[in-house]
């Protein structure tokens, strides 16, 4: 309905076609939307037209549904489907680990992707002078840039859960861009800009002391946010003159995707910002812009290096380089972190665990060898192994029936059902207590909200049905409910009475098995395959009635 109503009262007056490059080379928005709506990804979305407009129509939010409707309708072409593809990778990417951190803090500093990749020293110095956490992450906005709205609204979901997580309350903005996304589909989030918090300058350090006349650039966001561009102003008064200021904000040539599909478009935009600085060093607090303007050779400057005392930055940081820059700041904040450092060791001594095992140095028989040859301590090292093997995903089942061939059926469900339930609590802490984080970005959404779903619904009955009908792997499952919110009480018995038939049940086929083998003892077999039946039964037998309680995976 807004790309129908914008085509009924645009008149294609053409006075848009003033304040922007790609307006001016392809004609009015409604002739390109009704023409040729192919090139409406080279629009750069940054509102100019909006403020010309003398019918008050939007003509950025038209071109932005035109975009979105043809991604939803799959009509893109090849080379915008490489350029979507490409933003969507670089928001992804800089959306997991190791890239995005959260710091566990009521305010917290949120750079943006270029500043942090740009200079994390700036990031730094402003969390220790404002004292607050630091969130690195991805808002998703060049994907909000080029129409991709559903991807931006999911991950604006998966951002909202990762701060209720880490309980953050307040975002302080490092990049208008990410302030203009959180306005639009994260409003509930209390957000502030940079400029809102920082002092004011007051005195000139020796990196500006030579600075005098600037152009003060106002990146296209700020179109929504009138008073961040008043305050970029005001901290700017008392310490340079401000020549030919712009009066609104210009776009840079990075947005949508311009940059990607046409260099001379994207150049155009550019080359305005620079003849309307007519000469004067470029101030701006877009360090993307910033980037763009060093690649031209221009003397340009971010606002939150005069802020920082800083030194300035002279070169363009390419894009690998921005990369490692967020890299580092975000794996030196978890190193400060000792919950990171131990989950980094229990990941470590999985990975090294699946690899022995794997390559045979450790296997359900060589333990049993290491658990004979030490028969005082034999079922101390069995509930050990045991309780450490769920861990690093060694099978439980060969030392199931082991205990039973060992100790027979009343020691065997004694030490194996104490080593299964110490074994299935200790991934259930890991996963709460430390590495939670990783177990989440590790397994998909579908998999731990649905499980995290019915263990609000149902609590210890969805332990209970996830016992009795495996779903999942039991290593999976043990950390999985670690991040749902069950107590852990509740975890423990529930993990306890319901694995217990199943317990009994292989204890006494490993039990008769030895029987057979070590006494010739057929009695015995038959005995044993009696109770493992009966104890298998009693799961079947409970599986409909908690069935009615858990229906299915799909509910």
């Amino acid at each position: 309905m807004i790309v129908e109503d914008f085509l009924k009262n645009c008149v294609s007056c053409g006075a848009c076609k003033e304040a922007c490059p790609f307006l001016s080379r392809y004609g009015t928005p409604d002739e390109i939307i009704s023409g040729n709506p192919t090139v409406v990804f080279l629009c750069t979305n940054c509102k100019a037209c909006d403020n010309l407009c003398p019918q008050s129509l939007s003509p950025s939010e038209a071109l932005l549904m035109a975009k979105y409707k043809q991604i939803k309708d799959n009509t893109i072409s090849e080379d915008v489907k490489a350029a979507l593809n490409s933003a969507r990778g670089f928001a992804v990417r800089g959306h997991r680990f190791p890239f995005a951190y959260y710091a566990k803090s009521e305010t917290a500093f949120w750079p943006g992707c270029s500043l942090s990749g740009t200079r994390p020293d700036l990031v730094r110095k402003i969390v220790s002078m404002l004292k607050v956490g630091l969130v690195i992450d991805c808002c998703f906005d060049p994907l909000f840039q080029n129409g991709d709205i559903d991807a931006v609204i999911s991950a604006s979901e998966r951002i909202k859960e990762r701060l209720k997580r880490h309980e953050i309350k307040r975002l302080i903005m490092g990049c208008t861009n990410c302030k203009k996304i959180f306005s639009l589909y994260m409003p509930e989030v209390e957000t502030k800009h940079i400029l809102e918090v920082v002092p004011e300058i007051t005195t000139k350090s020796g990196h500006y002391k030579d600075l005098q006349d600037v152009y003060l650039h106002h990146p296209c966001p700020s179109f929504r946010f009138d008073y961040v561009r008043q305050k970029a102003s005001s901290c700017l008064a008392s310490f340079v003159t401000i020549n030919s200021e712009a009066s609104k904000p210009l776009c840079c040539g990075l947005g949508g995707s311009s940059h990607a599909l046409s260099e001379g478009l994207s150049a155009q935009y550019t080359e305005k910002v620079i003849a309307d600085a007519k000469g004067h060093p470029i101030i701006t607090y877009c360090m993307g812009c910033k980037n763009k303007y060093l690649k031209r050779g221009k003397e340009a400057y971010h606002i939150l290096e005069f802020i920082t005392d800083a030194k300035p930055l002279k070169q363009p940081v390419s894009s690998g380089r921005k990369w490692l820059n967020r890299l580092i700041l975000a794996t030196e904040q978890r190193l400060k972190n000792k919950k990171f450092i131990l989950g980094t060791a229990v990941i470590m001594a999985i990975i090294i665990a699946t690899y022995l095992r794997k390559s045979g140095y450790i296997s359900p028989e060589s333990l049993f060898n290491f658990i004979k040859q030490y028969k005082v301590l034999a079922p101390a090292l069995f509930i050990l192994i045991y309780a450490v093997g769920p861990s690093i995903f060694i099978p439980s089942l060969p030392l199931t029936l082991g205990a039973g061939f060992l100790w027979g059926p009343f020691w065997g469900v004694i030490f194996s059902i104490s080593g299964a339930t110490i074994g299935a609590s200790v991934p259930f802490l890991l996963a709460r207590y430390i590495i939670g984080n990783a177990i989440r970005e590790r397994f998909s959404y579908a998999r731990w909200g649905w499980l995290e779903e019915k263990v609000e619904r149902h609590g210890w009955k969805a332990v209970a049905f996830t016992r009795i009908v495996p779903i999942f792997p039991y290593p999976v499952l043990n950390y999985l409910f670690g991040i749902t919110p069950i107590p852990f009480l509740h975890y423990l018995w529930s993990t306890f009475v319901f694995m217990l038939p199943a317990c009994i049940a292989y204890v006494a086929f490993g039990s008769s098995v030895g029987e057979l083998i070590l006494k010739g003892n057929i009695k015995g077999i038959i005995t044993g395959i009696l109770i493992a039946s009966a104890a298998l039964l009693l799961p079947i037998a409970l599986k409909p009635l908690l069935k009615k309680v858990l229906p299915d995976r799909n509910e």
